[in-house]
């Protein structure tokens, strides 16, 4: 990440300024230097603004930028140093104070061996200060910068709406998608005597090839028909065994219907792996190629494997033509630039809302100059959208945009359009940081947003802002980063937490960085000139041990280690460590690292340690040398069993995520750590039952003075004594995990065990600014008081996602419907519950909403639900009593073999989008809802009508007794797999199609079927046999046996008919 002077030299001088007057100075003797640093770097702030936008195009200036940003790394490690000495002076004085006369010389002796430290932190100081004296004296290049005068720097805050969301919906590009995704979709779906068909997408980066494959491979169509598919993103510098890798995990997952195995393919070689591919390739595969820059991807080594498949189509996408001439593919679809009008529409929805039509009106003259000036990019206008969004609704500042020098990329990447650069120039300072430090990371990567807020907080990123927590600020940095769409959410991901990076803007941000971060492969040289030193190195496709460049070595100036792609890396060495000794970011998950040098404690600055899903087996004790560290990550580290117990000297450490890992406890002591923000897998007690070590683990009192707590996950809450006071107080908490270990199928618990498992939970208590619960596994009989009060929306008006996982002995839910902004519930594994009644909604008074936010209901593994009803009107029935699900938008019920009927009161979820009904054995009818797309029901031995509906896919498995589909009026698609031993098409088709003659055909909605079926009743669809009158009435017919080795494809217009038996 390039140092963004600006930001970083007026967050520098707030630290010294609380510095120069604490205690911690005052015993170092270094006040004068200081203050003279302090005054010096005053004199230079206001040029820098000034200095950071010239420097482009002034090698003057640049090397003047230069300079003074190499001094401010060494003065930011000054101040690291002495607050690490300092403080050791300030613990051996407060140690004699209380502690007596053997202390007392305890106390002078440091002094005596610190006076050495101070004179050469002084001296240090002083040769800063000097260099800085050159840099403020040098007239030929301050009378080139303009001053900003008092230079009030932004305040580090973020300028979004207090109405914005991160809802993501499809993206808007202009109707032509749903065209061109349509065409290449008949296309994928024609009849053809290849089994190996391949369709490219072609076009310049930016333009939108990702986002037309990706709505082509989420569509219905082609997961009906390709039952493997697998989108894969292709690196310039691609792995062939990781490619060969990733399609057999697929592959081997889908054929023998479990989890994808995490199987090593390290030692294989290319022609195992191609084999093992064919083997395993024994339904239709849909593969998405994404980004493709050479032909030898196809050529060299997938063109084989995938030859043998069933049938297999590929979509690539490519900015060159010549890639997929290549290929030889069957169709190849250029996407072309938008037009100004589509332009303007695209780049209008991002900015004005639905009440901003005069402004709208007034601006589109200079917005469509503006959409002109992106060239027809849909990724331009998004970016340049981000900008005109946090600028006023006027003429004269969207001119500014249209006029901006920024524009130019001349100096930057030929490739990357203008239109980025000007939204990177429009950001404040402190965000310019945030977005360039995500740059790091490779290419269409996904990350988890949490990972880079720590990052960003370990490399001092993140300014003070009175008492709040660091983190709280940088989440808001990053929702504003995406805000202006120069990040991109993950709308798939619960809560939405994952985020990538488009390439143009990873490019624009490996530019910008120049010779200070770097992401390279494996032996591959650093290319920086001579002079440069590289402060952050994301590194890829390590081998054995980890090797660094020499150059890094050299300088031992590195900041941000990060290790990318490199599973076979198992070491490494001490040397390594040593050569890093201002290294505050240490990145080393998925890799193979067993054991960590114990010289990891001599990197004092170390403030970030990530291990997840590493081989570690131990943690060394040195980590307790580690004043400075915040984070600690081991999550999912299967062989570790133990934490040192110098972990509880850790006084910095804000998050530690022992999530997944087999501990068999906790050390005592981790209550000191005060400024603990994130504590995942907190294990009560002590695992193993035997404890021959007899080691002390953790109650729940521990995290009494952890008051700072954002995220907090606990087990072995059966173990717990108390929990009066814990929670409640913790004001800052959002997410919640209570776990408990339920007693043996074979053991029964006594009354004296469910009341004391009861009574902890009743005094856990959780502060109402929880967001996110997830209760699992408790083994009592009644929920806690305070989830089942009548005032819960009172209680936790903020929480919006809520899981309950596997309620054994659990027969009531609480009233749920009063949480006001509750978007997320899963009940999973409620063996108890026969009924869910109105309690479920909570108290009730004309005009009252029940589940006013909810759009996502799942139901799942409840073997005894019968009834589920709810009071959605009147006593006299005349009028509504509630308001019932109003945003419900998908609701699951899967493995509920019990239930006999759905709620009345869900008919009025009229924003209803998707229903799945899976394993509902005992539901006899689906009737009368608002549903708008979607409905699927698979083995519901007993359902008999589906009527009244208005979506428009229905999709029916194994229903071997319905017998009334009717009145379904906007259907479109129907896809049926019939039940194994069905001989006949059912009855209700043929009246359905019956339904439609008398209504024209041009207003007729029914377009498709697809059916799977056994061999006897794909011949009877044959045309001329019995059931081709009801095949021929339909517009678009797939007709396929089981294995999908006998089909039918039918056509109306233009007609086309084809058939394999």
């Amino acid at each position: 990440m390039a140092m963004v002077l600006d930001s970083f030299v007026s967050r520098y001088i707030e630290q010294v300024t609380s510095f120069v007057e604490g205690e911690i100075c005052k015993v170092l003797g270094v006040k004068k230097e200081i203050k003279t640093l302090q005054e010096k770097l005053e004199m230079i702030k206001c040029y820098l603004e000034s200095a950071e936008r010239k420097s482009r195009g002034d090698p003057g200036i640049e090397a003047w930028v230069r300079k003074l940003k190499a001094i401010m790394y060494d003065a930011d490690d000054i101040i690291d140093l002495c607050m690490m000495e300092g403080g050791k002076l300030l613990e051996a004085r407060g140690s004699a104070s209380a502690s007596g006369v053997s202390f007392a010389f305890s106390f002078v002796s440091s002094c005596f061996r610190c006076t050495k430290h101070r004179h050469e932190i002084a001296g240090e100081i002083e040769a800063i200060n000097g260099r800085l004296k050159q840099i403020a004296e040098d007239t030929s290049i301050l009378s080139n910068l303009q001053s900003s005068g008092s230079h009030q720097p932004q305040p580090e805050k973020p300028t979004v709406l207090e109405t914005t969301s991160l809802e993501v919906e499809e993206d808007i590009v202009g109707g032509q998608i749903d065209v061109d995704a349509d065409t290449l979709i008949n296309a994928m779906l024609e009849d053809t005597k290849q089994k190996c068909r391949i369709f490219g997408i072609v076009g310049m980066g930016g333009i939108g090839k990702s986002t037309l494959a990706r709505k082509i491979f989420n569509d219905e169509r082609m997961r009906v028909n390709f039952p493997i598919q697998k989108w894969l993103y292709i690196s310039k510098n691609y792995s062939e065994t990781k490619l060969l890798g990733e399609l057999i995990r697929c592959a081997s997952n889908k054929s023998e219907g479990g989890e994808a195995k995490q199987e090593s393919f390290e030692g294989q070689s290319k022609s195992e792996l191609e084999n093992k591919l064919a083997s395993l390739l024994t339904k239709n595969l849909f593969l998405v190629l994404d980004d493709v820059w050479s032909t030898n991807l196809w050529n060299d080594f997938l063109r084989k494997p995938l030859s043998k498949a069933v049938g297999c189509t590929i979509l690539v996408t490519t900015r060159k033509e010549t890639v997929l001439k290549g290929m030889k593919p069957s169709y190849t679809h250029p996407v072309e630039k938008m037009d100004v009008n589509s332009g303007w529409m695209l780049l209008r929805n991002l900015v004005f809302g639905a009440e901003e039509e005069d402004d709208e009106r007034r601006l589109q003259e200079v917005g469509k100059k503006i959409v002109r000036k992106c060239d027809g990019l849909p990724l331009a206008i998004k970016a340049i959208a981000g900008v005109l969004v946090c600028n006023d609704r006027s003429i004269g500042k969207w001119e500014e945009v249209l006029e901006s020098d920024a524009w130019n990329m001349n100096q930057i990447d030929d490739e990357v359009p203008g239109a980025l650069n000007l939204s990177y120039v429009d950001l404040p300072s402190h965000l310019k940081q945030c977005f360039l430090y995500c740059s790091l990371h490779p290419q269409k990567s996904d990350m988890y947003y949490k990972e880079i807020i720590r990052f960003w907080v370990a490399e001092g990123l993140i300014a003070q802002q009175g008492n709040r927590l660091l983190e709280d600020i940088a989440e808001e940095y990053y929702h504003e980063l995406i805000w202006r769409n120069l990040l991109q959410v993950d709308a798939g991901t619960l809560g939405q937490k994952n985020f990538s990076m488009h390439d143009h803007l990873r490019s624009l941000g490996a530019c910008l960085m120049k010779e200070e971060g770097k992401l390279i492969r494996h032996g591959q040289k650093l290319d920086v000139r001579a002079n440069a030193k590289i402060r952050r190195l994301s590194v890829s496709k390590m081998g054995s041990k980890l090797v660094l460049p020499d150059q890094i070595m050299q300088d031992k100036c590195l900041r941000t280690l990060i290790v990318i792609d490199s599973p076979r890396t198992k070491i490494i060495e001490d040397n390594v460590l040593r050569m890093l000794p201002h290294l505050r970011v240490l990145d080393l998950s998925y890799t193979s690292i067993k054991r960590l040098p114990d010289c990891i404690g001599d990197l004092l600055q170390l403030r970030y340690i990530d291990l997840d899903e590493t081989n570690i087996y131990e943690i060394p004790e040195s980590i307790g040398r580690l004043a400075n560290l915040q984070t600690l990550n081991l999550y999912n580290c299967a062989y570790l069993h133990r934490l040192p117990n110098a972990i509880t000297r850790l006084h910095s450490l804000r998050c530690l995520d022992i999530e997944n890992v087999p501990l068999t406890h906790v050390p005592k002591g981790i209550g000191k750590l005060m400024d603990l923000n994130h504590l995942e897998g907190f294990v009560i007690g002590h695992n193993d039952p035997t404890n021959e070590l007899h080691e002390e683990g953790c109650d729940l009192e521990e995290l009494q003075a952890l008051s700072k707590l954002r995220c907090l996950r606990i087990y072995g809450l059966e173990r717990a004594v108390t929990g009066v006071s814990v929670l409640v107080d913790k004001t800052l908490l959002r997410e919640l995990t209570l776990c408990w270990m339920p007693p043996e199928e074979d053991v029964t618990w006594t009354e004296e065990q469910f009341q004391a498992v009861e009574k902890v939970c009743d005094e856990l208590s959780p502060p109402s600014s929880m967001q996110d619960l997830i209760f699992q596994r408790f083994p009592g009989r009644q929920l806690p008081c305070w989830l089942m009060s009548n005032s819960l929306d009172k209680s936790f008006p903020n929480l919006a996602y809520l899981r309950f996982w596997y309620l054994k002995s659990c027969t009531e839910l609480p009233p749920l419907g009063m949480l006001p902004l509750l978007k997320h519930l899963d009940i999973t594994g409620g063996e108890a519950i026969k009924t869910i009644g109105p309690e479920f909604l909570g108290r009730k008074f004309p005009g009252a909403s029940a589940f006013p936010k909810l759009e996502h209901l799942e139901f799942d593994e409840m073997p005894n639900w019968e009834e589920w009803s709810v009071w959605g009107m009147e006593e006299n029935g005349k009028g509504p009593h509630l308001k019932l699900f109003p945003n419900l938008k998908i609701c699951k019920i899967i493995d509920c073999p019990k239930l006999r009927a759905l709620p009345e009161g869900l008919s009025h979820a009229t924003k209803l989008k998707e229903l799945y009904l899976d394993s509902t054995q005992d539901l006899r009818e689906i009737t009368n809802l608002r549903l708008n797309y979607k409905l699927e029901v698979k083995d519901n031995t007993m359902l008999n009508r589906i009527s009244n509906l208005s979506m428009k896919y229905l999709k029916v498995e194994d229903c071997p007794n319905l017998e009334y589909v009717e009145n379904l009026d906007r259907l479109q698609q129907l896809v049926l797999i019939c039940p194994r031993q069905m001989k006949q098409l059912p009855q209700w088709l043929s009246t359905l199609i019956q339904q439609r003659q008398s209504i024209p055909s041009a207003q007729w909605s029914f377009r498709k079927l697809e059916l799977q079926c056994n061999t006897v009743l794909l011949k009877s669809c044959l045309e001329g046999n019995e059931n081709w009158h009801i095949i021929q009435q339909i517009p678009d017919v797939i007709i396929q046996t089981y294995s999908r080795k006998s089909y039918i494809r039918y056509s109306k217009h233009p007609r086309m008919y084809d058939a394999k038996v």
